[in-house]
């Protein structure tokens, strides 16, 4: 915990420091929420919280570049569609786990059962 609370000091003293140059209340709005969909999404695995990542950062990149050339999207609106990516593959393991489980359950047990065979014959 302490590392972990001394890398956020240093991100939060270069974003002060180098960035902004005075400090600005909240501007870290938003990063929490980011960083728990991405580990959501990521499955608490190395890999997946890259993947994540960087999904997001297209994502903000994205909806930051559509604001700029189409001025009537918002914000707001930029931050419903991350909302939908996150609810929608949250809803996808749950909507697919069982089918997906069943099916490969039902091959790995005929698999199980054809060796079976070939080892009593």
């Amino acid at each position: 915990m302490t590392i972990a609370g001394a890398m956020a000091a240093m991100i939060a003293l270069n974003e002060v420091l180098g960035v902004q140059n005075r400090l600005v209340l909240d501007f870290v709005f938003g990063y929490g929420f980011v960083g728990i969909a991405v580990g959501l999404m990521g499955r608490n695995h190395p890999i997946g919280i890259a993947l994540a990542a960087i999904l997001f950062g297209a994502l903000y990149q994205g909806g930051q570049e559509l604001a700029f050339m189409m001025p009537a999207v918002t914000r707001e609106m930029i931050v419903v569609i991350q909302a939908l990516v996150i609810l929608f593959t949250g809803a996808m393991e749950g909507l697919f786990r069982g089918p997906l489980e069943t099916v490969f359950g039902l091959i790995e047990f005929s698999k199980n059962s054809d060796t079976e065979k070939e080892t009593k014959e």
